[in-house]
Order: C-alpha cells, then structure tokens, then sequence
C-alpha cells in the first residue's frame, strides 16, 4: 500500500493499493480560479522541488497557465517556511512584472507574505491575491482571509486506514487507487 502518489505509475493491475492527494488537479483549479479573476501573472512560492508533490505542482502550474496563454508563471523554492514565504512577498511600489497573484505552498508561508505585503502598504486582494495551499485555522484569522484549498485531512486518512485494515485482514486484492480532492 502506498500512502501518496507513487514514484512511479503503478500499472494497472498491480496488487498495489494508493491513496493519494490531486495536486496537479488542485493547482489547475487554482490556475482557474486565478485566470478567471484577471490574474496572468502567478508566482508559486513552492515547497522544496526535490519532493514529488512539489514537483507535480510545478508542473502543472506551468502546464496550466501555457494552456491559457500566460505569459508569467514561475515558481520559487523554499524550505517551507515563514521568513523565506515572506523575503518571496513583491516590493512595493509594484512593478508591471510583479506578480498579480501569489500561491503559497504552505498556510505558514501564506499568512507571512499577508503581514508582508500589509508592511509595504500593497492592499490583498486589490494589489495582490494570496492562496493559500492549507486551509487551516491561521488562513481563516487573518485579515482579510486567506482563500485557501479545503483538504479533507480526515477522510483522507479515513480511506488510507481502511485499506490498510482491509490488506491486514487478508484481503489480498488491492483496493482501488483512491484520489483525495484538494
């Protein structure tokens, strides 16, 4: 059983079970969200690349935003925490190639760059918009709120335990690959 996505694709058939969180589906719906907002210049403060979902988020963020023709999607990486979501946070005044939208990889992150922006004077979401990756209690106390995407952290673990039950029992089909929402 694998907790995550795998490595590698698991090939059809495999007497492997996964449960797995979408990030490629997830920052496509944030690429969306942005797009239809007005946004074509995204920055990603991202986690550390040489992680697998933060790989797959990369990759779609460039992916996405080619499809819609933007012009200025990039990603940075960070080590995950506050100071550097922060240093990541546009200067003010604004230039025309700062980034209109930023999506932190991390709420931490998120609510650094917020305070940030707020000490340069640059007003969320007029100036520039914020997502943040976790939606967790620090994104919903701030002002303004964070928008964020909602995870279902105990469905998701939920589904891990029931598969890992059900191969513990002797089941010794796989269970299905379970894709988690984000």
């Amino acid at each position: 059983m694998i907790v995550g996505a795998p490595a590698a694709p698991v090939p059809p058939g495999a007497p492997i079970s996964t449960v797995w969180a979408d990030d490629t589906g997830a920052m496509a719906s944030v690429v969306d969200h942005l797009h239809h907002l007005g946004h074509r210049r995204i920055t990603h403060i991202a986690g550390l690349p040489e992680l697998s979902h933060t790989r797959r988020r990369i990759d779609s963020l460039r992916t996405e935003a080619a499809r819609r023709g933007m012009t200025h999607a990039v990603s940075l990486p960070t080590d995950y925490s506050d100071a550097q979501g922060a240093e990541a946070t546009p200067p003010r005044p604004l230039r025309p190639s700062s980034p209109t939208a930023i999506v932190y990889d991390n709420d931490v992150m998120a609510v650094a760059g917020l305070a940030v922006a707020a000490e340069r004077g640059l007003a969320v979401p007029a100036d520039l918009s914020i997502v943040a990756w976790d939606d967790s209690a620090l994104c919903r106390n701030t002002h303004p709120t964070l928008t964020a995407l909602t995870r279902d952290t105990p469905a998701f673990g939920r589904h891990a335990a029931h598969h890992l039950i059900t191969l513990l029992a002797g089941d010794p089909r796989p269970a299905p690959r379970t894709r988690c929402r984000a």
